[in-house]
């Protein structure tokens, strides 16, 4: 639990958009995880099995607000409304950086790129990432470290 809370709660932050309401889903999902665990067969990795649980729970969620709109009453109060608008224009800037974060990505000479996809994108610890590209330790960190400094140089350059 420990070593997945995070990305559990980030996810379930950006769905619910609420600190209090993603630490009780990022409960849930582990609740539910626990429970399903022995539905595990290992045919995926296990982050990539609790994020499908954490989706599938969160858009349950949102199925049973979205039947009971009126639940919230967040649409009589003009500072949601403000909430609302400014979530959406930071959404925009997010999508925006994510897309140019993409395409810098892609130019990355390999032996940068793939480090920082396994650690970031595919949640591997450094040593699993070192097993699997076959390379030691320090020479992964080096090339982790080489690849966001170029891709920081290259987010600074275009601003």
């Amino acid at each position: 639990m420990d070593k997945y809370q995070g990305m559990v709660y980030a996810e379930a932050l950006k769905f619910t958009r609420n600190p209090d309401e993603a630490e009780d889903l990022t409960q849930e999902i582990f609740l539910k995880a626990f429970e399903s665990l022995s539905l595990f067969h290992g045919k995926s990795k296990f982050p990539t099995w609790l994020y499908r649980i954490g989706k599938n729970l969160a858009f349950s969620k949102y199925r049973e607000n979205k039947k009971n709109p009126l639940s919230t009453r967040e649409d009589l109060n003009p500072d949601a409304l403000i909430d609302r608008r400014f979530e959406d224009s930071a959404k925009h800037i997010e999508d925006e950086t994510t897309n140019r974060l993409r395409l810098l990505l892609s130019k990355l000479p390999l032996a940068y790129k793939k480090p920082i996809v396994l650690y970031y994108f595919e949640n591997m610890s450094y040593k699993e990432i070192a097993d699997h590209l076959d390379i030691k330790m320090n020479t992964l960190k080096s090339y982790i470290l080489r690849g966001k400094d170029l891709l920081k140089k290259w987010m600074d350059h275009d601003e």
